[in-house]
């Protein structure tokens, strides 16, 4: 054969995988249903991300709305009952009654920031991620009588807003969590940077979640917990057993 002949048969042949290789693939049924649920579920995460979004500065107005005007009121009144309660009364009775109305009205201050709080955590906003753990640490034991080690570095948890508040809200439903259900005595919440990664932990030694309790459709702490992860591209993974519960997640850091 000539050299031109067997030159025009090798680039017949060359273009010939070149077409294949452009040509774009059929994707079977199979792989249509998948990318089409793929699709469907990217689009709910980025919805129940916006919505979590709104939510979020929603309960932040409202928690400041409340400190700023219902809390300031209420912390003027209790200055005037404390005024009051200085000056000479008639009665024994009437002694009484402004003791019981301070100590309602201490009470209804009480409520007020608890309920703030529980809107959104000043602690975030004063000191940090890492100052609010702490807060949300010494309260769970305070209020549970549960140990609670927080093993992390103020310098690794320096996040935008957006971080911050998904991690404290996934570490309060954990916690919250285990003080419903794990009859724990010991808690570790553990944060690492690594690989570009915030790597979370959280390790109880209570009575172990279950999988039919993770697959319950009324598990909404732990479903909220994992659209919050979701929601900016990370994963986390529930195990237990006899000897307690883990939650691993892994959240890539923003840029």
């Amino acid at each position: 054969m000539r050299p031109s002949s067997l030159l025009l048969g090798a680039a017949v042949l060359l273009a010939l995988r070149l077409a294949v290789r452009l040509t774009p693939c059929r994707r079977t049924p199979a792989e249509e249903r998948e990318a089409d649920a793929r699709a469907r579920l990217a689009g709910r995460r980025a919805t129940d991300y916006a919505l979590e979004n709104i939510r979020e500065e929603e309960r932040t107005h409202i928690a400041r709305e409340l400190h700023d005007d219902l809390g300031q009121l209420l912390a003027t009144l209790r200055v005037d009952m404390t005024l009051l309660r200085q000056q000479p009364v008639a009665n024994e009775a009437t002694r009484e009654l402004l003791t019981g109305m301070d100590e309602r009205l201490m009470s209804a201050i009480t409520s007020l920031r608890r309920i703030a709080g529980n809107l959104r955590p000043r602690a975030l906003d004063e000191g940090g991620l890492y100052f609010a753990l702490q807060s949300l640490r010494h309260d769970f034991e305070q209020h549970h009588g549960v140990a609670c080690v927080l093993d992390a570095r103020e310098c690794e948890l320096v996040l935008n807003d957006r971080y911050s508040t998904a991690i404290f809200r996934i570490v309060q439903e954990s916690l919250t969590n285990i003080a419903r259900h794990a009859n724990a005595r010991k808690v570790r919440i553990a944060l690492r940077r690594g690989s570009g990664l915030l790597h979370v932990t959280i390790e109880d030694d209570g009575r172990g979640i279950a999988r039919s309790d993770m697959e319950k459709p009324q598990s909404f702490g732990l479903l909220g917990m994992r659209e919050r992860v979701w929601a900016i591209r990370g994963d986390i993974t529930i195990t237990g057993n006899a000897r307690g519960t883990r939650i691993a997640i892994h959240l890539p850091l923003p840029e």
